[in-house]
């Protein structure tokens, strides 16, 4: 069927609301390590097939479903061209390197001071702890503090819920309709977006922080685009540095409108807020499980969180003119092609007891083959580029820091992963210093 309609997808993913990725593991088993999703849309089931499609030599563009976002149209995620992509990556990877992540790890010091005082009074007053909560008001302050050089405070938001976290949320089971049914797509492209936001559930208390937020970003823009000497009063540098300097655009030396400035900056806020505060929560569970006072090595635990990273979404991409062998197999040009990060971390073949959270497989030097097949932000030149950040927050947030079951820890692929059960809560304690 599949090979003929997309419509068996469309079922699962919109109607039955599951997770394609979860079920391809047992199709794979019984077809093979290639099996058609769609008309035009193959995905790969062998580990050693991700590095074929994801590497550096590998420059080929991304496919028009997923990453036609009604919003984001210009944001580096959902650039469809290679070339495109890589001016936008080239201009924004400095903000990103190591060097420049040393440079604001005070910021996220900072936000994780305040995330543990904040978590002792909820513990005072006899709450629990909505954890996915807490870690995306984390990530969401220390996004914007490190983008914008701003903050929106949703560290100090009652029960970490501030109405933009909530307004995130709610928009993500959106997304499976959007990228299932062109139609709906379009058409939600065409809709102004103070009515999109109106049909938000409890949209009176959700839609005026998302135009908070805009108002922020849009008083910036207004600053630095008239008074550029306000750049320099900022305390690290932020995102309008790169975006806003027409020599870092070495082939068009263009500097993006004002719609295409907007784009990235909410594109970078929702990845770098969603993504990792998902990384945390998942981590936080398992963890939970384990003595972590008898774990020698921090770094195993965070490798292993990252592992379990809940990631369904098949980044797919195009195969150029010609045909290209995948893995051993002519695929025509043309041809939609992906994989599933879920089915290199799951995989038996390279992680033994799979299913299990163990860090100890990442000591006493077992990581350096495993290394290669740890992949939560992908590979080749379209790869995160956030992933310094991510490895900073990480540290800083699992050495400073029950209520739940393991259904409430199930997830859906809404190209972020949503929760729709009850989230993560616990009763946390501060850890004497």
């Amino acid at each position: 069927m599949a090979g003929a309609t997309s419509l068996w997808r469309t079922y699962k993913e919109v109607v039955k609301k599951e997770t394609l990725a979860q079920e391809l593991f047992e199709l794979h088993k019984m077809y093979g390590s290639i099996i058609r999703i769609a008309p035009n849309e193959l995905h790969f089931g062998t580990p050693s097939s991700f590095h074929e499609i994801y590497n550096a030599s590998k420059r080929w563009d991304k496919d028009d479903g997923i990453y036609s976002v009604p919003g984001f149209k210009s944001g580096s995620f959902v650039l469809r061209k290679y070339s495109q992509a890589k001016e936008r990556r080239d201009v924004l990877l400095p903000m990103f390197s190591r060097n420049a992540i040393q440079n604001i790890e005070g910021l996220v010091w900072q936000n994780a001071t305040q995330l543990a005082p904040s978590i002792s009074k909820m513990k005072a007053a006899h709450y629990s702890i909505d954890l996915l909560y807490a870690f995306h008001s984390f990530t969401l302050d220390t996004i914007m503090g490190f983008t914008f050089g701003g903050c929106v405070d949703a560290l100090h938001a009652p029960g970490f819920a501030d109405p933009l976290i909530l307004a995130m949320d709610a928009t993500l089971p959106i997304f499976p309709l959007l990228k299932n049914i062109p139609w709906i797509r379009n058409l939600a492209s065409a809709i102004p977006p103070w009515l999109v936001m109106r049909a938000m559930p409890n949209a009176d208390q959700l839609a005026p922080r998302i135009y908070q937020v805009r108002d922020i970003i849009n008083k910036q823009l207004d600053q630095v685009l008239h008074t550029p000497e306000k750049l320099d009063e900022t305390a690290h540098q932020i995102i309008y540095h790169r975006m806003l300097d027409a020599n870092a655009y070495r082939k068009t030396k263009t500097v993006p409108d004002l719609t295409q400035l907007h784009d990235e900056g909410f594109t970078i806020i929702l990845a770098g807020a969603n993504t990792l505060a998902d990384t945390m929560l998942m981590g936080s569970y398992h963890a939970m499980q384990t003595d972590l006072e008898s774990l020698p090595l921090l770094t195993a635990t965070i490798k292993e969180s990252l592992r379990f990273i809940p990631s369904g979404v098949s980044l797919t991409r195009v195969v150029p003119p010609g045909s290209a062998v995948l893995p051993g197999r002519e695929i025509p040009g043309g041809t939609v092609v992906g994989m599933a990060i879920l089915h290199v971390h799951q995989s038996e073949d390279i992680f033994a007891d799979a299913l299990s959270f163990k860090p100890e497989r990442w000591l006493n030097g077992g990581h350096k083959e495993l290394d290669h097949w740890l992949v939560p932000f992908s590979r080749g030149p379209r790869a995160c580029f956030g992933y310094n950040l991510a490895w900073c927050e990480l540290y800083v947030v699992f050495s400073t820091m029950d209520r739940t079951t393991a259904e409430d820890m199930e997830w859906r692929e809404c190209i972020a992963a949503y929760n729709p059960n009850r989230h993560l809560h616990a009763w946390c304690q501060p850890v004497e210093s």
